[in-house]
């Protein structure tokens, strides 16, 4: 199955001295229906690696909902970014789209610099175009 929402605001942060860069999306701004986290560690320690906790932590509309690196793969976009989940993550849902006005991410190259850092891998297609 595949969710869509329309997100309103988009959250983009990187917190050097706690450790770890954030987006958020979410369709009703700071009391959302539903919302997608990401974020990542900015250094791993052994326990982190260890446990499988050396990737990005994901969040779908509630913590019960969450894991970390569950994407196989994801598409980013200038008004859209897809999420293709692996198999065993939600049990229904295996892709959520959120689409967004292009004037929702305040700075977008600060935006595609983060989101890069946190899914830095292969499974990324970035389509996303600077304006």
């Amino acid at each position: 199955m595949e969710v869509n929402f329309k997100a309103d605001k988009i959250t983009c942060e990187t917190h050097l001295e706690e450790g770890y860069y954030m987006i958020g999306f979410s369709d009703n701004g700071d009391e959302p229906n539903q919302y997608v986290i990401l974020q990542k560690s900015i250094d791993f320690d052994e326990q982190d690696i260890e446990l499988g906790l050396n990737s990005y932590y994901f969040e779908y509309s509630d913590q019960s909902n969450s894991e970390y690196d569950v994407c196989r793969n994801v598409v980013l976009e200038k008004d859209k970014i897809t999420f293709i989940l692996k198999e065993d993550f939600l049990e229904d849902i295996t892709k959520i789209v959120i689409v967004f006005e292009e004037k929702t991410i305040q700075n977008p190259t600060e935006f595609e610099s983060v989101f890069k850092k946190i899914i830095d891998d292969d499974r990324v297609l970035t389509l996303f175009e600077k304006t």
